[in-house]
């Protein structure tokens, strides 16, 4: 087959081009740190690191959704703590009321106290998350027990609904207790201590047993708050465990091995250059037997 001048010119021109193209991909994935630049770079591998993403995206809505619900039942224990103080110190003011030296005046300053405990009481149970009540069941915008007179508590304004939270695959959790649940029993138990007291007469030992019950229901709503919390606690290490391994195959993917890069860029810079030079003189050889 005749060589002409034409397929000279085409052959360098396809080779040079190839070169540089070569360069060009390798410079850019150097430049970017990347090596899925787009999709044309490795179809296969850009379908998987979609995937990794799709994954990684629904890990991180788990992990917002385990840190808030935290940050709920962090709030529900401390409102239940103080709820835990105030019946503790009912429960010494009933003793002393019960004391039969006292008199009904000396009762009925111990009743203007257990008074503001009730209240106290009512206020803890309607703390907030937020601008929602933690211990109303569904009706979040609803404080579950309001104050209608001096150490007097309505009724229970809330439902029974079961707050929960997604915090993995197919893993959820209840954040909430229902308000009557776990307060009404220490409500009851003071404005009975209120009753006694106002009487003139020695508080009553069934009041003090209601109240110790109450204490009782507070410290065990108490545990299951520690429990749930010690549940996010895992399901965030469990998340945190996934997110930095799908991290681990996610970079595998798209990730530049910068060392291999600019080994391979070096090279190519290289080639390209060789090719450069090589082709001028082939081109200028071919200029000068054309004029002869």
């Amino acid at each position: 087959m005749r060589v002409t001048e034409s397929m000279i010119y085409s052959s360098t021109r396809n080779s040079l081009a190839n070169d540089l193209s070569a360069l060009v991909a390798i410079t850019e994935k150097v430049s970017s740190t990347k090596q899925l630049n787009r999709p044309s770079d490795n179809p296969a591998d850009v379908r998987s690191a979609l995937g990794l993403r799709d994954t990684m995206s629904e890990l991180n809505q788990f992990m917002r959704n385990i840190d808030q619900a935290s940050s709920r039942v962090s709030s529900s224990d401390t409102a239940l703590g103080s709820a835990g103080d105030l019946i503790q110190r009912a429960n010494e003011l009933a003793i002393q009321g019960a004391n039969g030296t006292l008199n009904a005046g000396q009762r009925q300053s111990i009743a203007v106290e257990v008074a503001q405990l009730t209240e106290a009481m009512a206020h803890d149970a309607s703390a907030k998350f937020g601008d929602q009540y933690l211990f109303s069941g569904f009706r979040v915008d609803r404080a579950p027990f309001q104050v209608i007179g001096t150490g007097q508590v309505g009724t229970y304004q809330g439902d029974h609904g079961v707050v929960v939270a997604r915090v993995g695959p197919g893993s959820t959790l209840q954040v909430n207790l229902a308000g009557d649940a776990v307060f009404q029993p220490a409500l009851t138990a003071l404005t009975q201590l209120q009753t006694d007291l106002n009487s003139g007469q020695p508080v009553q030992g069934s009041t003090i047993t209601q109240i110790s019950d109450a204490l009782q229901t507070l410290l065990q709503a108490r545990a299951t708050v520690g429990a749930r919390a010690n549940r996010l606690d895992d399901a965030k290490t469990s998340q945190q465990a996934l997110q930095t391994s799908y991290q681990s195959l996610l970079s595998q993917l798209e990730d530049t091995d910068m060392l291999s890069a600019i080994t391979e860029m070096t090279k190519r810079q290289t080639t390209y250059q060789a090719s450069l030079a090589v082709s001028a003189k082939v081109m200028q050889t071919s200029l000068i037997d054309y004029l002869r």
